[in-house]
């Protein structure tokens, strides 16, 4: 993706610019204080999830119930498996607005689709989630980042299905995918709403 777009590293080591496009708010005090939970990848349309107001890739699940999510263990599908057909009470941090708030969701087997969410997650920190964050400046025409339909200057690229720490992971994963599908999270300004690009790097 060299080749075919340039984008550059906007984070820094505050993360302040991507606060700010992103229209963040001062942080919240966190409970617990730990920065590990629930990181929601997807949520499926007219899921549970969906109606709590669940958003992909900025929310992080950080408590259930009266239980804190700072272990990767079997705490939240237990809880989500007593709580069918009941309202549960969870409280997800936001890294878009570095905001808590708490949320009602009812798991349910009776929606339609599949888990009890209706979310896709993985545990992980999100201490720094908004350092690495890449802003697309140019897209070369005909070229991968071109048929993926990413957009000059109102697109970021916030992340990816393996987590990207440092500043370079991301071209080192671009690099290894040659010839292969890449499945990248962007984030736009114009619409501000995060969606999922397929990519198919191609050094030729």
């Amino acid at each position: 993706m060299r080749e075919s777009a340039r984008a550059e590293l906007c984070g820094g080591g505050s993360g302040g610019e991507t606060r700010r496009l992103m229209g963040a708010s001062q942080s919240s005090e966190l409970p617990g204080g730990r920065t590990e939970g629930f990181h929601v990848l997807r949520v499926q349309e007219n899921s549970p999830g969906y109606w709590a107001g669940l958003e992909p890739f900025f929310d992080f699940i950080i408590s259930a119930g009266d239980a804190r999510l700072d272990k990767d263990d079997n705490t939240l599908k237990e809880l989500l498996i007593v709580s069918v057909e009941k309202a549960l009470k969870m409280t997800v941090y936001n890294t878009k607005t570095q905001a808590v708030r708490e949320i009602t969701a009812t798991p349910s087997n009776l929606w339609g689709g599949q888990g009890l969410l209706g979310v896709s997650i993985r545990f992980c920190s999100f201490d720094g989630a908004n350092e690495n964050v890449w802003h697309v400046l140019e897209v070369e025409p005909n070229s991968p980042a071109a048929l993926a339909g990413l957009r000059p200057y109102t697109d970021y690229i916030i992340g990816a299905e393996a987590i990207l720490r440092e500043s370079e992971d991301l071209f080192s994963l671009i690099e290894s995918h040659n010839g292969k599908p890449l499945k990248i999270y962007v984030y736009n300004t114009d619409t501000d709403n995060c969606r999922e690009v397929i990519i198919t790097p191609n050094r030729a």
